[in-house]
């Protein structure tokens, strides 16, 4: 099992529960060790993440889907692992580091991954640092660090040097919807302070020969049914703060899941006046380069089977 020598009580991420998580649980409502639902090749994340050109089955993402989250997201496509009411009833792997590595050595020998990708890894921040302090020499690819952006930048700076990629998902502007839909407070402030931190230890992608990651940021933007102008929002803060420089991936694939249905405004996809109104604005700011995901990706079938 993982050891902590970090303070033993949690102010990982911006909730600061101050609880021990080993007779207390905070908002995560998760104990200090590692929890993992699940580990697959992912075939649908960017291209230069997961690539294009698949032979017998190898190659794509190495994912590791961690157990829980810091979110409350009324529409998480991802809600079987998130929400603790779903993955207290199912049987998740709690790993060693000698397991996690194995883990991680099996996604890239075996399934000849191009990176390793750790999904919602927000909680785990700390028993993670030290697994890679560790182990960081023996993973021959890139770490990945995909979260949801509700970050502290007194943590990640303790990833500094061992997280390659970063991806987080820049959710909001308007702490209001932040709340609303997610449960996060002051959002905006801790997002955007953390998307620098990232910036500054990573820098923007570099891709290898073969247009693979290699390190660099990637600021995702999920844009919701009745929200562009929120969205727009976003977009003028990345321009305005980070140049044309600065690379976005503008993502369509919302759909209506979850508990999305109690909130009668985002039950139902982006229209296709909304996705092009988006993705015109987008275009209009003129960033040297980015992606804008396909209307046709709001669809359950790229979601993982949980």
């Amino acid at each position: 099992m993982f050891n902590s020598k970090f303070s033993s009580t949690c102010t990982i991420c911006p909730f600061n529960c101050n609880v021990d998580r080993v007779e207390n649980f905070g908002i995560c409502k998760l104990p200090k060790k590692i929890l993992v639902s699940r580990v697959q090749q992912h075939f649908f994340e960017e291209p230069m993440i997961s690539g294009e050109d698949l032979k017998d089955g190898l190659g794509g993402s190495g994912a590791i889907f961690f157990t829980g989250c810091n979110g409350r997201c009324v529409f998480c496509q991802n809600y079987k692992i998130s929400d603790p009411l779903f993955w207290g009833k199912k049987i998740n792997l709690e790993t060693s580091e000698e397991k996690f590595l194995e883990i991680c050595l099996n996604l890239i020998n075996e399934k000849k991954v191009h990176n390793i990708n750790f999904v919602s890894p927000t909680p785990y921040s700390n028993l993670l640092c030290k697994f890679l302090n560790k182990y960081k020499s023996q993973i021959k690819v890139p770490i990945i660090w995909n979260s949801n952006g509700y970050e502290k930048v007194e943590t990640l700076k303790k990833l500094d040097g061992l997280v390659d990629v970063y991806l987080p998902d820049f959710k909001y502007f308007d702490n209001q919807i932040a709340l609303q839909y997610s449960k996060f407070i002051n959002y905006f402030q801790f997002a955007s302070e953390a998307v620098k931190e990232m910036y500054k230890q990573v820098g923007w992608l570099k891709l290898n020969q073969n247009n693979f990651i290699t390190n660099g940021l990637i600021i995702r933007h999920l844009v919701l049914p009745g929200h562009t102008e929120d969205s727009k929002k976003i977009l003028d803060w990345i321009k305005k703060e980070f140049g044309e420089k600065a690379y976005i991936a503008l993502m369509a694939q919302y759909y209506p899941t979850y508990k999305a249905a109690n909130f009668p405004e985002i039950n139902r996809k982006l229209s296709k006046k909304e996705y092009a109104e988006i993705s015109d604005y987008f275009a209009d700011l003129d960033f040297a380069d980015g992606l804008i995901q396909d209307l046709e990706s709001a669809d359950p079938m790229y979601t993982p089977e949980f």
